[in-house]
């Protein structure tokens, strides 16, 4: 029998293409080996003579120019608009009387413009300006002790006013003594005032902000008093092309809405102010009571009372947005919230603040 014929034992495809690998790798290859589409090594070409090189380090991006980063758009806490006050902020108090209004001037500059009851149901403005500007302002009248609590949330600023009961002149300058606002009123500081025009009722008297600011500056800045500037949210508020209010029987603002210039024309009882149409009107509905003080005649002085809580409600591109405003203390600023607790935004540029008494009826159409 003879012996079985010994068989020659071949090497697996995968094996031998694995050992021809290890060789070029061996021979100083510094291509890698990859696998074919059905995953069996596959050899790599011979490479070509190796260059060494010495290392280097991985490239850094340039960092950006100054033109080339996104500006970061400062704006007033005030307005919502650009650019950002630098100066002082300056309060004015101005007449409202039907004997003044053809004489207004300097409102359309003011940053805020609060309306508030006077004595016998008349209404006066007190105008904020950031920054204090150098234009005429007027016609100047008194402040109310009410005006001391209202611009604490500014910080302490500049006052300008004339005239007033001896007593609200006495809480003033007591106020200023306190550090809590600067007494620049024609009867403390006559000469940044210009004393103008003779009505039947009252001399008409005209300062600047500047001229306030620069009697006493008061280093005070515009800051964040509780405004939140945003677009309008699709949808948001109802339909209020005009919207009127009463402050008393013989006191009347109504607001109508033009759509061209994104403002709103104000008449007080009827009569159109001029060169003053702001952008958002808040109607604030606040306690009224009678403070110590009563007038020459003897009306009793209102104090508006801007600290507690209240409704609101808030007009702007034609719509009126309703909730409610809160003030925690005289040094904390104004919020202006929906029923979740949202603030009620307002659109960037002036504001007119109508404080008026709770409880009246506002009338939107």
């Amino acid at each position: 029998m003879s012996a079985a014929p010994r068989l020659r034992p071949v090497a697996r495809p995968a094996r031998a293409a694995a050992l021809v690998c290890a060789a070029a790798l061996a021979a100083g290859g510094l291509a890698a080996c990859s696998d074919d589409a059905e995953g069996r090594p596959r050899a790599a070409a011979r490479p070509e003579v190796a260059v060494t090189t010495t290392p280097s380090a991985a490239p850094t991006a340039a960092p950006p120019t100054a033109a080339a980063r996104p500006a970061v758009a400062k704006v007033s806490p005030l307005t919502g608009t650009a650019p950002l006050p630098l100066g002082n902020v300056v309060a004015m108090k101005i007449d409202n009387s039907p004997l003044a209004r053809p004489f207004f001037r300097g409102l359309g500059e003011a940053a805020l413009v609060y309306q508030e009851l006077m004595e016998g149901g008349a209404t006066r403005f007190l105008a904020v300006y950031a920054p204090a500007t150098g234009n005429e302002v007027g016609p100047i009248r008194s402040v109310r002790e009410g005006d001391i609590e209202l611009l604490q949330q500014f910080g302490k600023v500049a006052l300008g006013a004339s005239g007033g009961n001896t007593g609200v002149l006495a809480t003033v300058a007591q106020a200023e003594k306190k550090g809590i606002v600067l007494d620049v009123s024609f009867d403390t500081v006559p000469g940044p005032y210009r004393r103008a025009e003779k009505r039947r009722d009252a001399f008409n008297f005209f300062s600047s902000p500047e001229k306030i600011d620069k009697t006493k500056p008061s280093g005070t800045k515009a800051k964040d008093i509780g405004l939140r500037f945003a677009p309008l949210p699709a949808g948001a508020g109802f339909p209020a092309a005009t919207a009127s209010v009463r402050f008393s029987e013989i006191s009347k603002v109504t607001v109508t809405y033009d759509a061209a210039s994104g403002r709103y024309a104000v008449l007080q009882d009827g009569d159109r102010m001029q060169g003053y149409a702001p952008t958002n009107v808040v109607v604030q509905h606040v306690q009224i009571r009678n403070s110590s003080y009563v007038d020459v005649v003897g009306n009793a002085t209102p104090y508006t009372a801007t600290v507690g809580k209240g409704a609101v409600a808030v007009l702007r591109d034609g719509r009126r947005l309703s909730g409610s405003w809160r003030r925690l203390t005289p040094q904390t600023g104004t919020r202006f919230l929906d029923d979740k607790g949202r603030d009620l935004p307002l659109k960037p540029g002036p504001t007119l603040l109508l404080l008026v008494p709770a409880g009246q009826k506002l009338t939107v159409g």
